[in-house]
């Protein structure tokens, strides 16, 4: 559990009063992190924890659910039900980082790095990926998949550079003897300093589950959805 201003609670705008908000900037927003994501309840300065929910104004929250999306939540105090959305995480994720002009979005801290700015492709992705050589056999390929159990692998030249991908669709529907037969020349990548919005967006738009990350025209890691899911969270 934190305390913030709840100046710094705002993204984008410094009036609280936006959006509907019944928020003097005098209160604070206390950040609690529960199992699925975090909750920012908005409440007047000094508040103690045992009346955080009593004396609530505002109680927002980002819960990571199954099947890798995100639902997102606010209560006003006095308010005949409350406003809830449901969808998938790199929409969420998206939006998140991108509000519409005009208007604000109370930070649940999830969107910002702990070190204080902003989250790059180089804080979550995984640095151990799998590679396979274009001379490679398709039925070697189809142990290396099944053995390390995924879906597809980047293709790398014998200098270690990235020329293309390969997957199991690739290996099922076409002919071919090595994976430089079957693979796929055109490779959706980002570098390390890409910001995660980017990579979510990117992600949305080529309905792809995962990207590389390159540099210098080598594979230095990977994102997954899980792993934006997971950042999402505040687990990573």
């Amino acid at each position: 559990m934190k305390r913030v201003n709840i100046q710094d609670a705002f993204i984008g705008e410094a009036n609280p009063g936006m959006e509907g908000l019944d928020a003097a900037e005098s209160d604070e927003a206390v950040v609690v992190q529960v199992r699925a994501g975090e909750l920012t309840i908005v409440v007047p300065s000094g508040t103690g924890n045992d009346n955080l929910v009593h004396l609530a104004k505002v109680i927002r929250g980002e819960l990571r659910l199954e099947h890798e999306r995100v639902m997102t939540f606010e209560i006003q105090a006095g308010a005949i039900g409350a406003f809830y959305e449901d969808e998938p995480a790199y929409i969420h994720l998206q939006r998140s980082e991108q509000p519409a002009h005009g208007m604000m979005s109370l930070t649940t801290g999830a969107s910002i790095h702990a070190a204080g700015r902003r989250s790059l492709a180089r804080d979550i992705m995984a640095t151990e990926v799998v590679t396979v050589k274009p001379d490679t056999s398709v039925s070697e390929l189809s142990k290396v998949l099944a053995f390390h159990r995924i879906s597809g692998a980047p293709v790398v030249s014998a200098e270690g550079k990235l020329v293309g991908v390969v997957s199991e669709g690739d290996l099922i529907v076409k002919q071919g003897a090595t994976v430089g037969d079957i693979m796929t020349r055109q490779v959706i990548s980002v570098s390390e300093d890409t910001p995660l919005d980017q990579v979510s967006a990117i992600i949305g738009k080529e309905r792809v589950k995962r990207v590389l990350v390159v540099r210098d025209e080598r594979v230095v890691g990977l994102i997954s959805q899980g792993d934006l899911v997971r950042w999402i969270g505040g687990q990573r």
